[in-house]
């Protein structure tokens, strides 16, 4: 069986942030810069090695006032998110598509509408872009893991999970986010950090 190889920055280049814990606006961070120095690891290997950082785009669907959100199944790849709401949609970047992209940044911005349209059949996007990022050094998944928060804007809440591992999807207003229902933690980041300011 093939080795799964993904996209993982060294985290000393993340230094000069590292470590923070939450949602940040991207601003004027080097993303670009931090990109440069990315590299494909086995995907075994990093998991337990918080010497690298695994890139993780992560993108916000959101039409009006509403939020789009759904459960983890036990079908979920990440044990340790199983049974938990979410409101990020991503995962891994993989080398099958390093040479098809001009620069890393391009290539995580083609990987982040990839995931997105991979796991949920939606209308059109009017705006997707990254927003912001998100660190949580304090968690075992989170150690392992940093995420780039993209927001994907579209024209209607027809939504449409196509993806197995995940089940539950429904769309909520911005204010309803913080019902009852447990999120994983980079979910409650984004809606207290960034959603509900």
């Amino acid at each position: 069986m093939a080795i799964e190889r993904i996209l993982v920055v060294p985290r000393s280049v993340l230094s000069d942030i590292l470590p923070f814990r939450g949602f940040r606006p991207l601003g004027d961070s080097r993303l670009d810069s931090w990109l440069e120095a990315s590299q494909f690891q086995p995907r075994e290997e990093m998991e337990s090695n918080p010497a690298f950082k695994q890139i993780i785009p992560y993108s916000v669907l959101r039409h009006g006032d509403h939020v789009f959100r759904y459960w983890r199944t036990k079908r979920a790849g990440e044990s340790r998110l199983h049974h938990l709401y979410s409101i990020g949609i991503g995962g891994h970047i993989n080398d099958r598509d390093m040479n098809l992209f001009t620069s890393p940044g391009e290539m995580l911005n083609e990987a982040a509408a990839r995931e997105l349209k991979e796991e949920v059949e939606v209308e059109a996007l009017t705006c997707f872009q990254p927003v912001g990022i998100i660190n949580d050094d304090e968690s075992e998944v989170g150690r392992v893991h940093f995420g780039v928060v993209y927001e994907a804007w579209v024209e209607s809440r027809n939504a449409r999970i196509r993806e197995s591992a995940l089940a539950r999807g429904e769309w909520k207003p911005v204010t309803g986010l913080r019902d009852d229902v447990e999120y994983e933690t980079w979910s409650r980041f984004v809606i207290e950090e960034y959603l509900m300011k």
